[in-house]
């Protein structure tokens, strides 16, 4: 579904990696699976690499260690670049997202976020609510591209996203609209309202503070 997987590239910045394509902040963290071996990789698409996204894997790794021995996450500032975050979510998580979506791009930039990629609307559209704005997707087909820009504001272990931009093949939908695609998206048994886009939400792994800059996203800790 769009928003469920551009959410994704959003959602890496706040929140451990999902078990399903969005799962609720307060999950906490899912185990990182182990990268398959190199012998059986296909060549990463340009800009992307195998070594960031095993980095980034690693990284996780050592903080679901840490955390299930009881241990604060970081006794340090944890800095993951914008290509960790592209490498790992198009190549380690590739399988997770939904098919009709690829040429997923995260642009970390000071204070704000910018996502990237192309939907295929003819696989999707059976997923997307009837109605409201969102009907306007109903003239646009074939493959589009999708654009989610905004903030991420936190402090003290609690963030929030604010969308200030998003458009679908061109055509502009309002936070609300999003925010009701990400609903559908990730409701389940044990979370049959979904996820709450525009609700705060705590951070991931007991962090007290997102900060982005240009190229990375820095996660600092309780000290």
């Amino acid at each position: 579904m769009i928003a469920s997987s551009l959410g994704l590239a959003l959602f890496l910045l706040i929140q451990a990696p999902p078990g399903s394509p969005v799962a609720p902040p307060a999950a906490g963290p899912a185990p990182a699976a182990l990268p398959p071996p190199a012998a059986r990789r296909a060549a990463a698409p340009p800009g992307l690499s195998w070594e960031d996204a095993d980095e980034l894997a690693r990284t996780i790794a050592r903080v679901e260690r840490r955390l299930r021995s009881g241990r604060p996450a970081s006794r340090e500032t944890l800095a993951v670049t914008q290509r960790q975050l592209n490498s790992y979510l198009n190549l380690l998580l590739a399988p997770r997202i939904p098919p009709g979506v690829s040429g997923l791009e995260i642009r970390l930039e000071r204070d704000r976020v910018d996502a990237h990629g192309l939907v295929d609307l003819d696989r999707v559209r059976g997923q997307l609510p009837r109605g409201g704005a969102s009907g306007l997707l109903a003239l646009l087909g074939g493959i589009v591209p999708v654009e989610l820009a905004g903030r991420l504001p936190n402090a003290n272990g609690t963030g929030r996203i604010e969308l200030e931009q998003v458009s679908v093949g061109g055509v502009s939908l309002p936070a609300s609209v999003v925010a009701e695609l990400v609903s559908l998206a990730t409701r389940n048994e044990a979370n049959p309202q979904g996820f709450d886009l525009l609700a705060p939400f705590p951070l991931p792994w007991s962090a007290q503070r997102v900060r982005l800059e240009p190229g990375r996203a820095l996660v600092d800790f309780a000290r």
